[in-house]
């Protein structure tokens, strides 16, 4: 059977028990250094954003803006990388936003002959329509400089996959798929399926935002393996807490989803806020 690579939201982790309102109850808080190197102590991979600055720098943080981070304000695409990296978590301000090549380096030290970190790269946009390419073109760099070459990056949307493609053959590009299109960048099975996102991505982020058993199915697993010879990774509902799908507010039913998705033995990682919990199961 396929192992099932854990792969940590953000490098966070949250308590068991209840599911809390807020995402940012993480033991140690989302998407800084302290929490990925956490995450790679354990053996597990990483789901991380990555946004451009105002000066041209990238940085580690899924909002557009500082305010939940930091409380305070400032937008990403109008400060400099040295202004972000001087702000710190509201309650504890010795943890910072890091540098995407402070990530890079950090991996160095877990790299191991055939088990290196593994990372699921999500392009972030600012204003600038250009940004999503810059940002996957600063991945892409970074990933061949670390040797991280069997990572992902998701989150492009089809033109900017197929001009990352051009530049980078190599790449792992891994689609968004959800029972809509709720987003530019995330498309549904029948355009997944189809050759014209084949030839351009490699592999699957299987994403089910709002409606039970609209994407994680078996058949349809099976037909986007047939498809897809890269990884399909899949990303557990409490991730869209507020999407109102009716697993994400209960561990019990996460389980029982994830123990069922483990048994096709098609999908290679599953994306949660619960790597603890998940890992028990693999």
């Amino acid at each position: 059977m396929n192992q099932i690579k854990v792969i940590s939201h953000r490098g966070g982790f949250l308590p068991e028990g209840p599911i809390p309102t807020v995402q940012n109850q993480y033991k140690l808080p989302e998407n800084t250094l302290e929490a990925f190197e956490r995450a790679f102590q354990n053996g597990w991979g990483i789901e991380t954003d990555v946004r451009l600055t105002g000066d041209g720098n990238f940085i580690i943080i899924h909002d557009a803006d500082i305010v939940r981070f930091s409380g305070n304000q400032g937008v990403i695409d109008q400060m400099t990388a040295s202004q972000i990296q001087k702000v710190g978590f509201k309650t504890n301000p010795s943890f910072k936003i890091p540098a995407l090549d402070e990530l890079f380096e950090l991996t160095q030290k877990y790299s191991q002959k055939n088990q290196l970190p593994f990372i699921a790269f999500q392009i972030k946009r600012g204003s600038n329509p250009k940004s999503g390419v810059e940002v996957g073109e600063a991945i892409a760099n970074g990933m061949q400089k670390f040797n991280l070459q069997t990572s992902i990056v998701f989150d492009a949307t089809l033109e900017e996959a197929k001009q990352l493609h051009r530049e980078f053959p190599w790449l792992n590009l891994s689609v968004s798929v959800g029972e809509e299109n709720y987003s530019p960048t995330i498309y549904t099975p029948s355009q997944v399926l189809s050759d014209e996102f084949s030839t351009v991505y490699t592999s699957v982020w299987a994403d089910e935002w709002k409606k039970p058993y609209s994407i994680y199915k078996k058949r349809l697993f099976e037909n986007l393996r047939n498809v897809y010879k890269g990884r399909i990774d899949v990303i557990s509902p409490e991730l869209h807490y507020n999407e109102d799908h009716p697993t994400a507010r209960d561990l019990a039913k996460l389980k029982a989803l994830w123990q069922e998705i483990i048994s096709w033995d098609i999908a290679d990682g599953i994306c949660t806020d619960y790597p603890t919990t998940l890992q028990l199961l693999t």
